[in-house]
């Protein structure tokens, strides 16, 4: 790994550990030491004077927000489903896929962040088709993974020479921020 450029940071753990608060916390100290981001983290949405889990929603780091995943929706359209949520695959696309694709007119960012791959989001063909066509780029990528997935674009993530993989517990949730910013922030000064 030390001969070679890092191109993708992986973070796995189970549901609730705190990836995506992780997430959050390396693009904080990336924008810190004026690292140019761009992507998306899922957020949990709680039921107004309630701590129920109703849904997803998906939120640019720009702070623009859109829907994931609902319970019941309401508008008895036919959406795929994981568990009792219905996804927004539209929605979704609409405000993820232009993160993922840089026009020669954009500043390039140092790092796409990408929270998560998984079952909801590979609703999303073109979504798919976009982080294929990235991994063939060798961007930098910053990258939640469900822990226990068959899915086979996570198999392809977690195989991708030059990528390093970090399994976020309890006990470790805290100091990984650090050490995974580090190491990004030493990746982007080799690929300038």
């Amino acid at each position: 790994m030390e001969s070679s450029v890092l191109t993708i940071v992986l973070i796995t753990g189970p549901p609730g550990v705190g990836k995506t608060t992780l997430v959050r916390k390396i693009c904080s100290f990336l924008r810190d030491k004026e690292h140019l981001l761009q992507g998306f983290y899922t957020e949990e949405v709680r039921g107004k004077g309630t701590s129920q889990r109703i849904g997803f929603d998906v939120v640019t780091l720009a702070g623009k927000r859109g829907f994931l995943a609902r319970e019941q929706p309401g508008d008895h359209l036919r959406r795929p489903k994981v568990g009792k949520y219905s996804v927004f695959v539209q929605d979704f696309e609409d405000l993820a896929l232009p993160l993922l694709n840089i026009k020669d007119s954009q500043s390039e960012p140092a790092l796409l962040v990408i929270d998560e791959v998984g079952k909801m989001e590979l609703f999303s063909r073109r979504f798919e088709s976009a982080v294929v066509d990235l991994l063939k780029k060798k961007r930098p990528l910053l990258v939640t993974i469900p822990e226990k997935s068959s899915l086979p674009l996570v198999e392809q993530l977690r195989k991708t020479p030059n990528s390093v993989l970090y399994q976020v517990t309890k006990s470790n949730r805290n100091t990984l921020a650090g050490e995974i910013t580090d190491l990004i922030a030493k990746s982007l000064l080799v690929t300038k």
